[in-house]
């Protein structure tokens, strides 16, 4: 195990090498190294489990365009994904990203601000028709989320 200096320095380390090397620029090399540093924190990760990239699907031209951050359990192999639609806000919360009900397309489901967030999620998992009616059961942006398909009754309505 490392100390905390340790595992403070590691994370100015990784910050510092992503915006150098980011082939999306400095600053958003940036966002995308935070996003993975407040990930790996928040569910007590390395960094190594957790990979970024630019959601292309929910673009803006704002700065802090939205990040996708796909996170690989080190014990079982299974992968989850998370977008942050504001990364340049450090306290915004993850939404994990999981099929619709209805079109099955990945919009957010959950709304994660730590461990036992995704931990109550994963315990009432998957989604069904039914828990979309009960208040607060999915994220406010839901409803809204590029994702959905045309046809889907629970996106939004052109």
């Amino acid at each position: 195990m490392t100390s905390l200096a340790e595992r403070a320095h590691a994370a100015a380390v990784f910050i510092r090498h992503n915006k150098a090397v980011s082939p999306h620029g400095r600053f958003r090399g940036e966002e995308h190294a935070m996003t993975a540093v407040r990930l790996a924190a928040a569910l007590g990760l390395g960094l190594d489990h957790i990979t970024t990239d630019p959601d292309w699907l929910r673009r803006r031209t704002a700065p802090g365009e939205p990040v996708l951050a796909t996170v690989t359990c080190p014990d079982t192999g299974e992968r989850y994904v998370f977008l942050t639609r504001f990364p340049v806000y450090e306290d915004e919360p993850f939404e994990l990203l999981g099929p619709c009900p209805e079109c099955t397309a990945q919009v957010p489901l959950a709304t994660i601000r730590h461990l036992a967030d995704l931990g109550t999620h994963l315990a009432h998992a998957p989604i069904t028709g039914t828990d979309l009616t009960r208040p607060g059961s999915v994220p406010d942006t839901f409803p809204t989320d590029q994702a959905h398909t045309a046809a889907c009754r629970y996106g939004e309505t052109p």
